[in-house]
């Protein structure tokens, strides 16, 4: 795995947040107690793996996942929960939880699963990669050859925007996620706004 990754952990527990946060040390770990706390972080930063902890009594932890499926739906989603129901697993599964791990944490199997997680997304984001190649190139073979100067010198923000969005756009289809996207392509404005 190539350098720290991000991650948001979200859990109401205050004693939960701080030992997960040890636990996946050294990648870069934000903090969220509630749905509405993960939904700021999750609009105004890219992350490489979600955790939501779920299941207390007043939890909306399922709905959490599906807006975040929604919004960043390449990237992994890690559910835990102390509740065994199979029907709360299998929710939880179709949110968009990629694995569903029972509280209490086996803290083994928790960074093996991150790790492998991590990996993937990784394969994936370089296979997409190939293809935003792909989809610049034929950019660069379709346009005309020859523009008057005062013409590209307005049009060449709006072509790089149109070619970050279809970039990302290919990018997300062959499987890569915004994160690895975004640090893939920092230096263009964004061409979506975050629900």
């Amino acid at each position: 795995m190539a350098g720290f990754k991000r991650i948001l952990y979200v859990d109401a527990d205050r004693e939960a947040r701080l030992l997960m946060q040890d636990l996946l040390s050294p990648h870069a770990i934000d903090l969220a107690a509630t749905d509405e706390e993960a939904h700021a972080l999750a609009r105004h930063n890219s992350y490489d793996l979600y955790v939501v902890s779920g299941g207390g009594p007043e939890s909306t932890s399922i709905a959490l996942v599906e807006w975040l499926q929604r919004v960043d739906g390449r990237t992994p989603i890690i559910f835990c929960s102390s509740n065994v129901s199979a029907r709360y697993q299998q929710a939880a599964v179709a949110a968009g939880a990629v694995r569903y791990f029972v509280k209490p944490l086996d803290p083994t199997m928790l960074r093996s699963t991150l790790t492998l997680l991590l990996k993937l997304a990784e394969l994936e984001s370089a296979r997409a990669m190939a293809n935003v190649q792909k989809t610049i190139q034929h950019e660069l073979v379709q346009s005309p050859p020859a523009r008057a100067a005062a013409a590209r010198a307005k049009a060449a923000h709006a072509h790089e925007c149109l070619l970050r969005a279809k970039a990302y756009r290919a990018f997300r289809e062959a499987g890569g996620n915004r994160a690895n996207f975004e640090r893939l392509w920092p230096h263009i404005a964004r061409p979506h706004d975050r629900q």
